[in-house]
């Protein structure tokens, strides 16, 4: 059985793909080569980026436990705690009325 593909594959592909293609097509409309060749290097430079980022990511979520959730400073939550976040300010009373 083959695994299963990854849609940020195809993505990368699609990305290559156009790296070459937008230089032939600007070549193609009339532009310099020196312009052609330097649209090819951006786009490469941020494919790279995005290939990159995307590889960090998928580590990071890797590495990821399934852990309590923690707060700010790396403490366990307390059961209970997230009831105080939604308590009226007053106090719970009511107006008298």
């Amino acid at each position: 059985m083959t695994p299963p593909r990854d849609p940020a594959d195809d993505l990368l592909r699609w990305a290559v793909f156009s790296c070459l293609l937008a230089p032939v097509v600007l070549l193609l409309c009339g532009s310099s080569l020196a312009g052609a060749a330097g649209v090819a290097c951006g786009l490469a430079a941020v494919t790279a980026a995005c290939r990159l980022l995307l590889r960090r990511s998928r580590r990071a979520a890797a590495r990821t436990p399934s852990a309590p959730s923690r707060t700010r400073h790396g403490r366990r939550r307390a059961a209970g705690t997230r009831a105080r976040a939604y308590a009226p300010r007053d106090g719970g009373r009511t107006p008298a009325g």
